[in-house]
């Protein structure tokens, strides 16, 4: 590692956030961690005060706080990408404004974890739901062990944002025009990961995911556009990895057509093995 890089880079995202970013970011200030680090928030044009709270803790915190304030509102993807390839650290941390932290020393668990395990290309954890959709009934699937493997990824959406930890290089930095264009960075992102190393799954909560409508409302066209989507990505994978793994995107391209994977809105039945 160079000697001005981080250990660790904290990617922050948001986007009118107002009313629960200084959670976001208190979780963050709360962290033990014993190496050097940082935390860098990417501001997508807020037209609430996100923007001004997040300017409050920058004048507070000048040396580990670094901002991208996009100068005009350029979409969550790009901003996402933005976000993501600034860091010059070995690990990044990535969550979005409106989840938060509760356990101090999340970091330093997932981190020295990596450290010690060097076949491991990210680490998660489970989070608590705070469902704010009413009579939504939400929760993450719990894996069945506590060492995945790209296939796990693959067939079950287990990994919450705001729980991962990952280790940069493996990351295909500049991104492809395909990722960028897919508009769904978690999902790819993740494989592109699992593809480089094994996943630990931490049982203890060390967080919160908040789900919201976020203004989506629920139509046949939006369903349509959300499976459409996913057959994108898994045939983008399926090419980028040379298609080592046609037999399990295979798998799941015909779960998508067969209209098996709804919970792109997380409104549905979560998509079995």
């Amino acid at each position: 590692m160079k000697e001005d890089a981080k250990m660790l880079s904290v990617c922050l995202i948001t986007y009118n956030h107002a009313a629960c970013i200084r959670e976001a970011i208190e979780g963050v200030l709360m962290q033990k961690f014993s190496f050097p680090w940082e935390l860098i928030i990417a501001d997508d044009c807020s037209k609430d005060d996100t923007r001004k709270i997040v300017l409050e803790y920058k004048d507070k915190h000048p040396d580990f706080i670094k901002l991208i304030f996009q100068e005009k509102n350029v979409g969550p993807m790009q901003n996402w990408i933005d976000l993501i390839t600034a860091p010059n650290a070995k690990y990044i941390a990535y969550f979005e404004g409106d989840d938060f932290w509760t356990d101090p020393y999340k970091l330093q668990k997932q981190v020295d974890f990596l450290e010690s395990n060097s076949d491991f290309s990210m680490s998660f954890h489970k989070v608590d739901v705070r469902n704010q959709i009413a009579g939504l009934v939400y929760s993450y699937p719990k894996p069945s062990g506590s060492i995945l493997q790209f296939k796990d990824i693959l067939f079950q959406h287990y990994i919450p944002s705001c729980s991962l930890v990952f280790v940069k290089e493996h990351l295909p930095i500049p991104f492809p025009q395909w990722f960028v264009e897919c508009k769904m960075g978690d999902i790819p992102m993740e494989l592109l990961l699992a593809d480089k190393g094994k996943v630990k799954y931490f049982e203890e909560s060390m967080g919160v995911y908040r789900k919201h409508g976020g203004g989506i409302t629920l139509n046949k066209d939006q369903i349509k556009a959300g499976r459409d989507g996913y057959l994108n990505v898994y045939q983008q994978l399926n090419k980028h990895f040379k298609y080592k793994y046609w037999h399990l995107f295979s798998v799941m391209i015909a779960k998508v057509r067969l209209g098996y994977i709804k919970d792109w809105l997380g409104l549905n039945k979560v998509l079995k093995k």
